[in-house]
């Protein structure tokens, strides 16, 4: 199965708009007169002055443009390579409600028909296992980590229209180049502009171009046997915010006792508007992330977050193990999918495959250290999230681990922090609750 991407739709009068922000700058009248005057102008003229506004470098006034895309039946693989465009906004198929047991899967590009049996016989294999957990009443999240990185995802994407141009040009000429389905992806967008959008058909393929990444010397993979490591935090992340409270509101930032910074930390976690806590960052390492785990991980845009590549980092011998897969009596069965997959990676490099193939056996469950840094403020959105008892197990666990070490490290602070139940005092879930906001008060007053 081969999926493709479609424009569906653009802003309206976008050759206007974009050029309109090209003049205001630099010319008389009003920014309605500016627009009304492109408008009248007609789509050839603007699309000439938008190549001249270009040209001179002044890209940030193609981000006055929208762009909504679909992806049909692309492979994981590439959900996971689009999703970490962080000026970007995805909606995608869940793999925690919906069975992904007849959802098919892409075919990556094979030199030899030795590499498509031997990938084929283990895919198919593969969702075998699925269907086997998902009949003993394994749940769906916990099944889809025997799951390859070629079974189809479909999602839909909104991004501003420079952002496009990146994406396109990273597809086609970058790090998504070397794999026929991305690069094919970038080809089908710059296809498309050219037809309906000509002015964002802007290739740079030189400009893209990468070598290959080189070291020094072989070192040991950057990892950690506890859960979640703090790696660097303010000395006094508390006096931090507060000083930046008092500056905010036009006062010179006066040493506070513990109490006054409790006091003051818990008005300013109940503003609408929490800019101060934009001043504290922390690094943190994950021991190990599920593939499925990073996913989650990567949808919080405000980070910098550093994974290894994924087919150098991702063994086959370290995954998560569900308690769902281990209750049913399945573990061996589970197992066995992770050494079945490795097995024919090793028959498919010894039958000349390469990245571009390798990369799609990946399993969903396979585990990878992941470094990020966040700010405070990104940090209390996380936990909000991803400590509530809705939210996916692994990632709890990996939130609930993260802001246990953190409250070591700023306990004051963190001390506040915790899911949405615990920091406003109310369950946002509606009738989705789990009905135990009481107790989960109480475990994170601890």
């Amino acid at each position: 199965m081969q999926g493709h991407v479609s424009i569906l739709s653009v802003s309206p009068e976008a050759a206007a708009m974009i050029a309109s922000g090209g003049q205001i700058s630099t010319m008389d009248g009003t920014a309605d007169e500016i627009y009304a005057n492109s408008l009248s102008a007609g789509q050839e003229k603007n699309e000439k002055l938008i190549g001249k506004v270009l040209s001179s470098g002044h890209t940030s006034v193609l981000e006055h443009c929208y762009v909504n895309l679909s992806f049909e039946n692309v492979s994981v693989l590439a959900e996971q390579f689009l999703i970490e465009f962080r000026l970007a906004s995805f909606t995608v198929k869940s793999r925690r409600y919906v069975d992904f047991s007849k959802a098919g899967y892409v075919s990556p590009v094979f030199t030899a028909n030795v590499q498509m049996a031997i990938f084929e016989r283990t895919v198919e294999s593969l969702f075998g296992t699925y269907d086997v957990l998902e009949a003993a009443g394994v749940p769906k999240e916990d099944a889809r980590f025997v799951l390859p990185y070629c079974f189809c995802s479909n999602f839909f994407c909104s991004m501003n229209a420079r952002e496009l141009v990146h994406v396109m040009n990273e597809l086609a000429y970058g790090r998504g180049s070397r794999i026929p389905e991305l690069r094919a992806l970038g080809e089908s967008l710059f296809a498309q502009c050219e037809q309906q959008i000509p002015f964002l058909a802007v290739r740079k393929p030189e400009a893209y171009r990468q070598s290959d990444a080189f070291c020094l010397r072989q070192v040991q993979l950057l990892t950690s046997k506890a859960p979640v490591t703090v790696l660097a935090a303010p000395q006094d992340a508390e006096g931090l915010i507060c000083g930046a409270y008092q500056l905010a509101r036009g006062n010179v930032p006066q040493p506070l006792t513990k109490p006054e910074q409790t006091a003051l930390l818990k008005v300013l976690l109940a503003q609408p508007r929490k800019r101060e806590l934009e001043q504290a960052s922390y690094t943190l390492l994950f021991g190990g992330l599920s593939l499925a785990a990073l996913t989650h991980l990567t949808r919080h845009r405000m980070q910098a977050l550093c994974a290894p590549n994924l087919l150098k980092s991702a063994r086959y011998d370290r995954y998560v193990l569900p308690e769902s897969v281990q209750q049913t009596g399945l573990e061996a069965k589970y197992r066995e999918a992770f050494w079945q997959a490795g097995e024919a990676a090793v028959q498919l490099r010894a039958a000349g495959a390469g990245e571009d193939v390798l990369s799609y056996l990946l399993l969903s469950g396979q585990t990878v250290p992941v470094l990020t840094t966040m700010n405070a403020g990104e940090l209390y959105v996380f936990f909000r999230l991803r400590c509530c008892n809705r939210a996916q197990w692994e990632i709890r666990d990996a939130a609930c681990a993260a802001l246990a070490a953190l409250r070591k490290t700023s306990p004051l602070l963190f001390s506040l922090y915790g899911p949405s139940c615990f920091v406003s005092g109310k369950c946002p879930e509606g009738r989705m609750t789990c009905g135990r906001q009481a107790e989960i008060q109480r475990k994170f007053s601890e």
